[in-house]
Parts: structure tokens; sequence; C-alpha cells
């Protein structure tokens, strides 16, 4: 029997207020490496914009007058400035704008999503934070204080539904982004150093988890 995993639980001033036990089998039984990089992949993949282009030289200015009669002046025969050979003319095997995204079936990126809650659970990069769900106003000066106390980088927040407040305090600083529980991602999970989620979040999860495992 697998010995539970104690997740840190943090107030707002990033004082250690108590922790959760966690049974680290909810999540998966062990990381599934092989199908992390694929949801790694597969994440980063579609964060890339692919907006690159060239021109061809169907898209390049000029070249409508054929440079020089087609014989007798000894040499080659052309009939376009714009052609592939010449300096400044089109590419000949351009490159067109794409998308790169894809995913994987849905109950990959379930398993996925598990299986990188775990790795990072394995890695005492889970804690849970009491506060962070009653944001009045925004405030980053509370939530970049939090993470200096506690001293975390490179952070997933996550709350357990829309907070606005919480997305606004958090915006502006590096490293740092927002997540609702039902968004989140093996991708998401992989490209931040830690996960922090509300107490309210890290409670729903943990029910959901133990309602499905039955």
């Amino acid at each position: 029997m697998t010995t539970p995993v104690q997740i840190s639980v943090y107030n707002v001033e990033g004082v250690k207020t108590g922790e959760i036990a966690v049974d680290a089998n909810l999540f998966d039984k062990t990381v599934r490496r092989g199908l992390l990089k694929e949801a790694l992949i597969a994440h980063l993949a579609s964060q890339r914009q692919g907006t690159h282009a060239t021109k061809s030289r169907a898209f390049v200015a000029g070249g409508g007058k054929k440079p020089w009669r087609q014989k007798g002046t000894g040499r080659a025969r052309q009939g376009s400035t714009r052609s592939p050979q010449w300096v400044g003319g089109g590419h000949a095997h351009h490159i067109k704008p794409r998308d790169y995204a894809y995913q994987l079936p849905v109950g990959q990126r379930r398993v996925a999503l598990l299986s990188s809650l775990r790795y990072r659970l394995e890695k005492n990069a889970i804690f849970a934070v009491e506060g962070f769900d009653s944001f009045k106003e925004p405030s980053t000066k509370v939530v970049a204080k939090f993470l200096g106390n506690v001293g975390l980088k490179g952070t997933l927040l996550v709350s357990e539904g829309q907070t606005q407040n919480l997305y606004l305090s958090a915006r502006n600083l590096p490293k740092v982004t927002v997540a609702e529980r039902r968004n989140l991602s093996a991708g998401a999970v992989l490209t931040h150093t830690n996960l922090v989620f509300t107490k309210g979040a890290l409670d729903a999860l943990v029910k959901d988890l133990q309602q499905e495992k039955g």
C-alpha cells in the first residue's frame, strides 16, 4: 500500500498552516513518461504561431520582361529576373503559413493529466493556498509576496472556478500562469515547475478522483 504524500497548505502570507495527505495512486499508478512526452510535444506545438512565410516567384514584384532574347547571346536562356536563381528572385520551395497544433485522443489526454500530476506530486512540487479564491480586488503585491515567501518560481496557479481578481493579480508576474481546474492539461503542468492549487480546487480534485476510483 502506498504511503500518502503530504501536500503543504499555506495562507496568503506564505505561512504554512497545515498539510493534506493524498494517495499518489489517486492520480496514476506510475508516471507514464512516454505519454507525458507526447502530451508535452502536442502542447508546445499548439503554442507555435506558424505565421512564417517566404515568397515564391509568383509573389515577388517585377520580372515581367524577358532579360534578354532566347538565342544568340551565348548566355543561358532566362525568362524572368524573379526566378529562384536570380538575386532578389522568389524561393523555389517557399514556406507557407501553417497550423502546427494537434491533440491527443481524449482518453490519452485524461491519463496524461493524471500522470503529470503524479509526477509533480513525486517531485514535491504541488502546494495549496487558502485565501486566493476570495480576492475582493486584484493585488499583484499579495501574490508576489506569497510566491516569494514560499520560494516558488515557474508557477501554475490553479483555481476551482473563474477568479478574475486572481488572474488580474498574477498576469504581470513573470513565469506565473493562472488556470481553472477544469481546463488543466498535462502540457500546462509540465511547463511549470510548481503547481499551487487553491484549497477549494485541491479539495474538489481529490473528491472527484476518489469518486472515480469508487
